[in-house]
């Protein structure tokens, strides 16, 4: 499916990052990006959460790209990021007529929590790729536990073909044929960063993901598994390959 629904960040008010990467949005804690586009995963969040009466909720919003378009369509959103200056940022961006149905906590997974049947749908864009296998498998057995009963889970990974470590896509290919069930794993981050970029601050690994992973994940954790399937990203370098995207829904 093309990915015609993608929609510019609005204007940060001179509050965001600068950044010399067209289409993307650097994090206060180095650790990766906004994209200035919500890829059709995450725009369908924004959809559904203004369909339901429930509070949704945004983990690893960043900026808050999807919570601010969520918010506009008339969502209830609890935003949460392992960043405060994030949210702090975010804060300033939320429209007063919003501010009624939007609250914020600091936290980083897999250690948050929720209250059991909390949420009408969550979204994680761009985020569990920052995880260990074992962390992502907690934290989407987490996320069935949070929702309430027919709530749905919109999750977005960076995908093996995408970013500097794209470099061992091959390697993630034969350890995926070979079995393995994290093949894009890489344990040293660093090694794949561009030399001119400073390692310091950024995660020691990365864990990139392909449609494949996300569904067998969901599927484990209980969910029935609605779309499974690659995107594109939101830069000038952008292929058809950049993310991995799965909507599920509880039972």
């Amino acid at each position: 499916m093309p990915e015609t629904g993608k929609k510019p960040v609005r204007d940060g008010d001179g509050l965001l990052p600068e950044s010399f990467v067209p289409g993307l949005v650097p994090t206060l804690n180095n650790t990766g990006w906004m994209t200035e586009t919500l890829d059709d995963i995450s725009l369908a969040f924004t959809d559904y959460a203004g369909s339901i009466e429930a509070e949704s909720l945004d983990i690893g919003c960043a900026y808050g790209i999807a919570t601010l378009a969520a918010l506009d369509k008339g969502a209830r959103i609890f935003a949460c990021d392992i960043e405060p200056g994030h949210l702090d940022i975010l804060a300033q961006r939320i429209a007063e007529e919003a501010a009624g149905r939007y609250r914020s906590k600091a936290g980083a997974l897999p250690g948050i929590d929720f209250k059991a049947g909390a949420f009408g749908a969550i979204l994680a864009a761009r985020v569990l790729h920052f995880l260990i296998g074992e962390e992502v498998e907690q934290t989407v057995a987490k996320m069935h536990d949070w929702l309430q009963p027919g709530g749905r889970i919109f999750l977005v990974t960076d995908s093996p073909y995408t970013g500097p470590w794209k470099a061992a896509a091959g390697d993630y290919e034969r350890r995926k044929a070979a079995g393995d069930p994290w093949p894009g794993f890489i344990a040293d981050y660093a090694q794949y960063l561009p030399d001119n970029a400073d390692p310091a601050g950024r995660p020691a690994f990365i864990n990139p993901m392909d449609p494949d992973i996300l569904r067998r994940v969901c599927e484990n954790a209980g969910f029935e598994v609605l779309e499974a399937r690659f995107l594109s990203g939101g830069t000038k370098w952008r292929t058809q390959r950049d993310h991995a995207g799965v909507i599920a829904r509880k039972p």
